[in-house]
């Protein structure tokens, strides 16, 4: 590995609590990437080194991930803006790249407020929220058991009763809910589901932060595209790029 490539995969580490995790890329093969976790456990504080694919399947979005070097244990404790997560990387959805996210729209909310949180998984927005702007209540949805056992773990770890977590499909349970003031729907393979479903969840004047999938040519805008998209986008901003022409933006309407 030159030193240029060791650069780039350097730069590219996450630290997760005391577990590293190595984006594993094409042209690299598991040995020259094992001594190369090797080596991240030498100059670092972590007890093990997790190499992760660049695929996400199921209905959960669960990347695959290989163990490279140290303990085989993927569950750590993971802090993010003065909260503690417990979590397992192989089993709930995770990106420390969404952490500016996550603030982002937990200071948008307002106490006082009815949240709900689909597809929530182990509950940072949804915790974040009711830490710094002290909602009513946040109801915190995922489908994935594993999401939901972490969730609870969470709100005790965070003293964050206020936040209730629910097991189940997010678009079936929150039609069991009241109206809310504000939803929040990180999933964007299912943008135009949830769009359709929140406005007709929310109070007027409620708002909807919506994570959207949108794939431009080239020249076009994809944050222009995706308000297009869903009238009464007040606000946009892109989250990351997937794939060339394909973006995860967020997008922040209002239910007038």
């Amino acid at each position: 590995m030159s030193s240029e490539q060791r650069g780039q995969l350097w730069k590219r580490i996450e630290i997760v609590g005391d577990l590293a995790i190595i984006p594993i890329p094409f042209q690299y093969d598991i040995e020259t990437l094992r001594r190369y976790a090797e080596e991240v456990m030498s100059k670092t504080k972590v007890k093990a080194v997790w190499g992760r694919k660049r695929d996400v399947s199921g209905i959960f979005r669960l990347p695959t991930y290989i163990h490279l070097a140290g303990e085989n244990r993927s569950d750590t404790i993971y802090r993010e803006h003065g909260c503690s997560f417990y979590l397992d990387v192989r089993k709930v959805f995770f990106s420390e790249k969404l952490s500016y996210e996550h603030r982002r729209i937990a200071e948008k909310v307002r106490p006082g407020e009815k949240v709900a949180n689909l597809f929530s998984g182990f509950g940072p927005i949804s915790i974040l929220a009711y830490k710094i702007r002290r909602p009513k209540i946040v109801y915190s949805i995922d489908i994935n058991p594993y999401a939901y056992y972490f969730m609870m773990a969470n709100v005790e770890l965070n003293s964050a009763y206020g936040v209730l977590p629910i097991y189940g499909d997010a678009f079936s349970r929150l039609t069991e809910l009241e109206e809310m003031d504000r939803i929040i729907s990180p999933l964007p393979e299912r943008d135009q589901d949830a769009y359709n479903l929140a406005m007709s969840r929310l109070k007027p004047g409620g708002h909807l932060h919506l994570f959207a999938e949108v794939e431009v040519s080239r020249g076009e805008n994809p944050v222009e595209k995706a308000m297009l998209r869903f009238p009464n986008s007040i606000e946009g901003r892109v989250v990351r790029s997937t794939n060339p022409g394909k973006y995860h933006v967020i997008l922040d309407i209002v239910k007038l």
